[in-house]
C-alpha cells in the first residue's frame, strides 16, 4: 500500500467536516475539541487556528503534541495526523491565508463576532493513518483537466509578443481551458497605493480602468500585500471589495454637477461565495493580482491554486518584458502627422490636475497617471495639431504625469487607456503605430 502523504490528501483539509483536534495533559489527562480549519502549509506542515485560550492550547503548550482527526466528505474515511508544534505566527502569508478563510467560514455561520484569529499555530506531520487499510482514497473529478488548460494557457502566453493582445489571452484562457467564469486582472499602483482594472470577464460592466485603495480591496489586497495567493470557499463580509469612492475629485470648490456622478463601477459579484487572489510577482515584487471568484461554495481548491499560480508568474513576467520591449523608444522622436478634423460636435474634455482625473463631455474616464497621459497628448493634439507622440516624449513629462522614476509601467499604462477609451466608444482613441511612439488621433 502507498503510504499517504500530506500534499495527497489535501483536498480533505478544506473543511467539508469540521476536523477533531486531540490532545493530552503532562499527567495523561486527553482532551478533544473541533476546530473551524487546517491550512495546508507544505508537503510537510499544516497550520491550525489559535482561536482561544483553553484546554487544548495548554496541553499543547505543554506537551508540543497533539493529534488531528479529518474525515473525507465523499467517502467517510478517517485520518489521523500526529502533530508536533513549531511556532504560532501573528502575521505573514500563513496567518493572512488563516484570517481570510476564517472570516469566510465566520460569516457563513454568522459568528463573525465569535470568531477571531489570534495566531497561526504551525505544526510538523509527523505520520498519516487512515481505518482504510489497503485501499486507496479515490479522489474527486475536477471540473476540468486543470493542468492540461494552464499548459495550453501558458503555451499561448509564451507564444504572445504583444502587450496589448495579453490581457485577453489570459481572460479567454481561463474561461476556455480553466473553467472559470468571473475574473478581474488587477495592476498594482504602487506610487498610489492602489489597483487599477485592467481586464474583467463574466460581468455586467468590464470596469477596466476602475481604482481601488489597498485598504479597500480585500483579498487581491491582502495578496498583493503578502505576496502569495489567498481563497476563501465561503462569502466573508470582511472581505467584500464593493466599496467604491464616490468623489471622483477632493477639492469641494472644483466639483461640479457632473463631477459629483459615479466614477467606474466597479467589477465584481455581489454575492461571491468563493474567491481566489493569485499575485503577479516578476523580478521580487509584486505588479498586480488576478481575482477569480464563483457563486458556488468551495469552488476554488489547491490544484486551482497551482495552476493560477503558474500562469500568474508567467503573465507577470510577460508584462514586464513586453512593456520594456515595446518601449524602447528612437533617438529622435517621431514626426507628428497632420490631425484630422473629426466629424460631430468637439469634445469638452476636463481635467482635475490633483488626481489625474478626466472628463469628456461632463462624463467620467479615467484618472490617475493614465488621465493624465490622456490630457497631455489631448491637450498637445490640440495646441500643435500633431497626431502621433513618442514613449519618450511621455517619459521626459514623467514628473507632470505622475510616473515613479522607477518602475513607470509606462507601457501598461498606455494600454489601459487604450482599453479604457475603447471601452468608452468615443471618437478619442489612441493605438500603437510603431516602436516607441504613441500615436493619437
Amino acid at each position: 500500500m502507498t503510504a499517504l502523504t500530506l500534499h495527497g490528501i489535501r483536498r480533505i483539509l478544506d473543511g467539508g467536516i469540521p476536523p477533531t483536534l486531540g490532545s493530552a495533559s503532562l499527567d495523561g489527562v486527553p482532551h478533544v475539541n473541533l476546530l473551524s480549519h487546517v491550512e495546508y502549509v507544505d508537503a510537510h506542515h499544516v497550520a491550525l487556528t489559535f482561536q482561544f485560550f483553553n484546554r487544548s492550547r495548554d496541553n499543547i503548550m505543554a506537551t508540543r503534541r497533539a493529534c488531528l482527526m479529518v474525515e473525507d466528505p465523499v467517502t467517510g474515511a478517517n485520518l489521523v495526523m500526529r502533530l508536533r508544534y513549531l511556532r504560532t505566527e501573528t502575521s505573514g502569508p500563513i496567518f493572512e491565508r488563516l484570517r481570510a478563510k476564517l472570516a469566510g467560514i465566520a460569516a457563513h455561520t454568522r459568528m463573525e463576532n465569535v470568531f477571531r484569529l489570534r495566531g497561526a499555530d504551525v505544526y510538523e506531520v509527523l505520520d498519516i493513518e487512515t481505518n482504510q487499510q489497503g485501499a486507496q482514497l479515490p479522489t474527486l473529478a475536477p471540473r476540468c483537466d486543470l493542468a492540461a488548460g494552464a499548459r495550453a494557457v501558458s503555451a499561448r502566453l509564451a507564444d504572445c509578443n504583444e502587450l496589448a493582445a495579453l490581457p485577453q489571452l489570459a481572460m479567454d484562457g481561463l474561461r476556455d481551458d480553466l473553467g472559470v467564469r468571473h475574473a478581474i486582472l488587477w495592476l498594482l499602483d504602487e506610487h498610489r497605493h492602489s489597483l487599477y482594472a485592467l481586464a474583467s470577464m463574466g460581468y455586467a460592466e468590464a470596469g477596466i480602468g476602475a481604482e481601488l485603495p489597498l485598504e479597500e480591496a480585500g483579498l487581491a489586497g491582502v495578496a498583493v500585500r503578502e505576496g502569495v495567493a489567498l481563497r476563501i470557499g465561503h462569502m466573508a463580509r470582511m472581505y467584500r471589495y464593493g466599496r467604491m469612492l464616490h468623489a471622483v475629485a477632493r477639492e469641494h470648490h472644483m466639483l461640479t454637477d457632473a463631477a459629483q456622478r459615479e466614477p467606474i463601477a466597479l467589477p465584481g459579484l455581489s454575492t461571491p461565495c468563493s474567491q481566489l487572489a493569485v499575485p503577479l510577482r516578476a523580478r521580487g515584487r509584486s505588479v498586480g493580482v488576478l481575482l477569480v471568484e464563483s457563486e458556488s461554495d468551495q469552488f476554488f481548491g489547491y490544484d486551482d491554486e497551482d495552476a493560477l499560480a503558474m500562469l500568474c508568474a508567467q503573465l507577470a513576467q510577460a508584462l514586464v518584458t513586453l512593456q520594456g520591449a515595446e518601449l524602447e523608444v528612437p533617438t529622435a522622436p517621431a514626426v507628428g502627422t497632420p490631425l484630422p478634423r473629426p466629424e460631430g460636435p468637439p469634445l469638452r474634455l476636463r481635467y482635475f490636475a490633483r488626481d489625474g482625473t478626466v472628463f469628456i463631455d461632463g462624463q467620467y474616464l479615467i484618472k490617475g497617471v493614465a488621465g493624465a497621459i490622456l490630457w497631455k497628448i489631448a491637450h498637445d493634439a490640440h495646441v500643435s495639431g500633431r497626431s502621433s507622440f513618442t514613449t519618450r516624449e511621455l517619459r521626459l513629462a514623467g514628473d507632470s504625469l505622475g510616473l515613479p522614476e522607477v518602475q513607470d509601467n509606462l507601457g501598461v499604462r498606455l494600454l489601459l487607456l487604450q482599453r479604457r477609451l475603447a471601452e468608452w466608444g468615443g471618437p478619442l482613441q489612441i493605438e500603437k503605430l510603431g516602436v516607441g511612439a504613441t500615436p493619437w488621433c
